[in-house]
């Protein structure tokens, strides 16, 4: 996605932060249920939980969105051995962005591999 597509998608989402953010979460969840985290907020009687946050865990980088106060705040740690060494916050749409881009290179180290090992399968 090109800037200005990003800028759109993001005011759009923005528009209803709170509703968005629960279905993009699940969205991820349903996706990579592994990799991904959804955070919840609950009250002493509620039912259901309210969807405040999703974490994404890609190898050593977790892809972190919250909605916190009417406001969209990411950030993006680095993780080795299980140990956070940095982490940057960042604007929400250059988060999208970069999400997006892993996820697009996770998807086609997979479907490589997939394939590597139907050729192997296949002999």
């Amino acid at each position: 996605m090109d800037f200005d597509m990003q800028a759109a998608w993001l005011r759009r989402f923005s528009a209803d932060a709170e509703a968005n953010l629960k279905a993009f979460a699940l969205r991820l969840k349903e996706a990579m249920p592994n990799q991904v985290d959804v955070h919840e907020s609950k009250g002493l009687f509620a039912k259901a939980g309210k969807v405040t946050g999703v974490t994404v865990d890609l190898g050593e980088q977790k892809y972190k969105l919250e909605y916190d106060r009417g406001r969209l705040a990411a950030s993006v740690a680095m993780v080795v051995r299980g140990i956070t060494l940095s982490t940057k916050t960042m604007d929400p749409s250059e988060w999208f962005a970069k999400l997006t881009a892993e996820t697009q290179k996770a998807s086609a180290h997979a479907q490589a591999l997939s394939q590597s090992l139907s050729a192997f399968m296949g002999s």
